[in-house]
């Protein structure tokens, strides 16, 4: 249980990586004015994922007051049902770090777990404990002069008759050719009840358009022999930015969406560069499910969600995915296809892949809003776990070592050395009213531990530079937030782990089968017995993490040997892990944590 002396050091380097700073605070005021919405539910029996009880789809234009309240008028499809008219009102709250809560159109007494940008509002209700699982667009409207110009690259998802008998998602571009009349365009997409769910392809020619100044229109698909992925009927929304399509069905048993971003020219992976909030709706045979969250793209092929999901029950992921980009914007995102478009600012995606037929799934994202302060001014995106960077959404749990930013935060750098004090450079913390321990301050950033008696569902924290109080941020709260300490401090790649020898884990000398390694992390909760905020574990106590942690080593699930405080470093956890024996397995493995209320897949671990 003793760990090498310095180890501790070189892992909590990795909280000194700087991530951009975001810009202006948010609230009711900003979410204002007349925004054109697509939602679509899925009503589930609780038990097969396929069995859809009680779909619903709206469509039509939201407005927000401005003032925390909403109307809407729309046209609404249950079931198989015609479409009736519907019209609507409720009540929402826009937090200062642009975090939504609106109440459902579709679901009375739901609240949607929705994001604000600029570019849109999109999320899902995540928080609801029945057995419904949705997805909510909506983006501005145009005040007038819209123009159709094109082109977009759309995704779409579809439950034909409010089933997933015939499901289907797709992928295809869209642009006028003349007035009235769309190019000609192939459709890419994928169909339950078709070659087994395998990738297909439809050639459309003769598709028709309207578009309205006001940003109202259509798009008409005629119903060939060969449409066995995309025929009929849709409305189609522009936003006032152009940037943004939005679209559905309103013909009997239409639940669909379709989701399309400008397409840009010249894109590299680079051009992926920006943090985005991001939602989805997935079905798949095991489950479906939906999520709001968000993603950074650092413009290096690796995306890093987290993602609140509501599948049997809600949790917390964090993970990685990797990425490339053509020219036009379009590419893949591991197993399926993303279209990259607007100057960069929006990314639409669907899940349609050979090795993964039975996938069926849509997800939408746009850039976070600019969020700048003066004089002591803590970010409220910029509360991140200070191992896994995973973007602002993610919930703090307590004992987690935890980065700040923000701008003024402290007149110079310091660091302190263990106990962590409360107070260090005249800059002291606060969460939940409660002094946090410091461990390095400096005017944009510092690290700071969550103290154990922290809990939620939220938490507020506030800085004070001396004697002078930012602006309070709020954030979620859950029992653990797992983040594994990485070698090259991203966040991703190799995991910070030893040998039993503790030498390092890596290209040179990889892990094998049945050995035993040791994993360095944050966030594991609170611990048995207790501690006081800043304190170390010592090599004579061993402080046990009391959250139930699984590892998984390349999807095989590995033997935790003991999970609790390292010794010698406040806020740094360490499992002992026995890996599985791999069977024709080597190389890079993901590496993966799983909590009763997180899962963490951020990292990999060598294995020969």
């Amino acid at each position: 249980m003793t760990k090498r002396a310095g180890w501790g050091w070189v892992i909590l380097g990795g909280l000194l990586s700087v991530v951009p700073i975001f810009a202006q605070t948010l609230n009711k005021q900003s979410l204002s004015g007349k925004y054109y919405f697509r939602h679509i539910s899925l009503g589930t029996d609780g038990v097969n994922p396929g069995n859809l009880t009680d779909p619903r789809t709206l469509i039509g234009s939201i407005t927000f007051d401005g003032s925390g309240g909403y109307t809407y008028i729309g046209q609404l499809l249950t079931g198989t049902n015609a479409a009736v008219s519907q019209t609507g009102k409720g009540i929402y709250t826009l937090d200062a770090g642009g975090f939504v809560s609106l109440d459902s159109p579709l679901r009375s007494g739901s609240k949607i777990n929705a994001r604000f940008a600029a570019e849109a509002v999109i999320g899902s209700s995540t928080e609801s404990t029945d057995y419904t699982y949705d997805l909510f667009v909506a983006i501005p409207a145009p005040s007038g002069g819209a123009v159709f110009a094109g082109p977009y690259n759309c995704m779409s998802l579809e439950f034909p008759g409010g089933a997933t008998a015939n499901m289907r998602s797709t992928q295809f571009p869209l642009g006028p050719s003349s007035p009235g009349i769309l190019q000609s365009f192939s459709v890419f997409g994928h169909a339950a009840g078709i070659s087994l769910g395998s990738p297909l392809r439809q050639q459309v020619t003769g598709a028709t358009y309207t578009m309205g100044a006001d940003g109202l229109g259509s798009i008409g698909v005629g119903a060939a022999d060969n449409a066995q992925l995309l025929s009929g009927a849709r409305t189609l929304y522009l936003s006032a930015s152009g940037n943004i399509v939005l679209g559905g069905s309103t013909s009997a048993g239409g639940h669909d969406i379709v989701i399309g971003v400008k397409a840009v020219s010249t894109a590299t992976n680079g051009t992926w560069n920006a943090t985005f909030w991001g939602a989805g709706l997935r079905v798949d045979s095991s489950a479906v499910a939906a999520y709001s969250g968000a993603l950074a793209a650092r413009g290096q092929g690796k995306l890093t969600w987290t993602k609140r999901f509501k599948a049997l029950g809600a949790f917390d992921y964090t993970g990685v995915n990797s990425y490339a980009l053509g020219a036009d914007g379009n590419g893949t995102v591991d197993f399926t296809q993303v279209s990259l478009g607007a100057s960069g600012k929006a990314f639409a995606g669907a899940a349609i892949n050979t090795n993964d037929p039975g996938a069926y799934e849509i997800y939408f994202g746009v850039q976070v809003p600019a969020l700048p302060g003066t004089g002591v001014f803590l970010n409220p995106l910029g509360v991140l776990d200070a191992a896994s960077s995973a973007p602002a959404g993610n919930p703090i749990s307590p004992g987690e070592f935890l980065a700040l930013y923000g701008t003024g935060l402290a007149k110079s750098n310091q660091t302190a050395a263990p106990p962590y004090p409360l107070s260090l450079n005249g800059v002291s913390v606060l969460i939940n009213n409660k002094p946090a321990p410091l461990y390095f301050v400096s005017p944009g950033q510092l690290n700071v531990l969550v103290p154990f008696a922290t809990t939620g569902p939220t938490a507020t924290i506030v800085v004070q530079n001396s004697g002078v109080p930012s602006n309070t941020v709020t954030v979620p709260v859950a029992a653990t937030a797992p983040g594994i300490y990485t070698l090259d401090q991203s966040g991703s790649g190799g995991g910070a782990i030893l040998h039993a020898d503790y030498s390092l884990v890596n290209a040179a000398k990889p892990a094998i089968g049945g050995e035993t390694v040791l994993i360095y992390l944050t966030g594991l909760g609170t611990v048995t017995p207790g501690l006081t905020d800043g304190t170390a574990g010592t090599v004579t106590t061993l402080y046990q993490s009391n959250a139930d942690v699984v590892v998984y080593v390349g999807g095989q699930q590995a033997t935790v040997l003991f999970k609790g405080l390292a010794p010698g470093y406040p806020g740094l956890y360490q499992l002992n892990v026995t890996l599985p024996q791999f069977l024709k397995a080597s190389g890079d493995l993901p590496l993966a944590i799983q909590t009763p209320n997180a899962y963490h897949d951020q990292v990999d671990i060598p294995i020969l």
